[in-house]
């Protein structure tokens, strides 16, 4: 508890001393390049909804996995990867799309992801990624997953949150922003859960692919790292709440496309929904956000576009050590507008974090714990100020 108590308070200086810094030092306003049309949501003032009882963990249910809901069964104990995001291209009916995570730059390994995640590395708009494994342990996968990047705070405390393995490349160890150092707060570096690939360990669980260029070519054995992890680590679940029907339907807008925009052109990223199949497909740019089978197999015919069951937006405030724009400090514990997509539907929810040791609970607009539909999500940890729209069916 120490040491909880100490990383928060730095948490709460480090805050302190950067809002004196903003307000000494102008800074440059993202520029959001979306038409405002459907609906717009920014900067929409706190809904203020009051969760309906507790946020206590639930019970796992026997034979049901508590990321996905999808018929699972083993032992849980999920593993976060740090995922590149950089630009790349590719053509699409005959023009070139440059954007985020396409072409050679798309990620590998990504089919198996049950929840993905995404959030700001720099100030002006590009993102990370984050994919979290489970559910696929029970089919011995995935071997490769990639391209491995680096760390800040915000992945941290995602970590926490979901008590997982965590695989990354590095990150910043200076100032306030030392990773190492939240790490060691947090007490994680004592639990055999970190795996720095910028260290000299583990040698036959990593390397570099051929023909990818660097530093967005780091492979890693994902199953292989979690069977580092010491057999008396445990991670507690908190199961997320699945519906067989969704409840969000009458009452609530059509949703067909969704459109974000972080505030960098190159990362717009659109989901369309497939009625037939009930997904949400993601594109970035005007391109199919692609993932390749592994790093040994690159190839088109073996890619597959990742798809979600649930979108959700999660409006977060972001900080910046010293006003630095590569250091954002997600301010992901406390509460806040949560926009999310379930269905086809527009539901205007809400989330709440207690403390660095509690997951994150999402709400409905009643109130009530949203009832996701069984199959992966996907998470955006989205600043107020970015803009997100979407439209219904036309």
């Amino acid at each position: 508890m120490k040491r909880i108590a100490s990383l928060l308070l730095v948490v709460v200086l480090l805050t302190a001393s950067i809002g004196s810094a903003l307000a000494a030092t102008k800074v440059k306003p993202n520029k959001y390049s979306i038409p405002k049309e459907g609906t717009v949501l920014q900067d929409v003032p706190d809904r203020g909804i009051k969760p309906k009882g507790d946020s206590s963990r639930h019970t796992m249910i026997p034979g049901e996995s508590p990321t996905t809901g999808l018929p699972w069964s083993g032992d849980y104990l999920p593993m976060i990867m740090q995922i590149s995001n950089s630009e790349g291209s590719v053509k699409v009916n005959g023009k070139t799309v440059k954007s985020a995570g396409i072409g050679e730059r798309a990620p590998w390994g990504g089919q198996y992801a049950d929840i993905v995640f995404e959030g700001i590395l720099y100030r002006t708009g590009a993102t990370r990624i984050s994919f979290l494994f489970s559910d696929s342990f029970i089919e011995n996968q995935p071997t490769s997953a990639g391209p491995v990047r680096s760390a800040r705070i915000g992945h941290v405390l995602l970590r926490e949150e979901w008590e997982s393995g965590f695989i990354y490349a590095g990150g910043p160890r200076k100032e306030e922003n030392n990773i190492k150092e939240l790490f060691a707060q947090t007490g994680a570096d004592e639990k055999g859960v970190l795996f720095d690939l910028l260290s000299g360990n583990w040698l036959e669980l990593k390397y570099r692919v051929k023909g990818v260029k660097a530093p967005d070519n780091y492979n890693a054995n994902v199953l292989g790292f979690r069977q580092q992890i010491p057999p008396t680590y445990a991670s507690t679940p908190r199961p997320f709440l699945f519906a067989d029907e969704s409840p969000y339907t009458q009452g609530y807008e059509f949703a067909s496309t969704i459109n974000l925009d972080w505030g960098d052109k190159k990362y717009i990223s659109h989901f369309f929904y497939d009625e037939a199949e009930n997904l949400y497909l993601r594109f970035s740019g005007d391109a199919p956000y692609m993932t390749f089978a592994s790093a040994e197999d690159r190839s088109a015919e073996n890619q597959e576009q990742m798809s979600f069951s649930n979108v959700i937006i999660q409006r977060v405030n972001y900080e910046y050590v010293n006003n630095n724009k590569i250091m954002p400090n997600m301010q992901s514990i406390g509460q806040g507008n949560a926009d999310i997509f379930i269905g086809g539907r527009y539901i205007p929810g809400y989330w709440v974090r207690k403390s660095i040791n509690e997951p994150t609970v999402f709400y409905d607009d009643q109130g009530s714990e949203i009832q996701l539909t069984r199959g992966k999500t996907f998470i955006a940890h989205f600043p107020p100020e970015s803009l997100l729209t979407f439209t219904g069916i036309e």
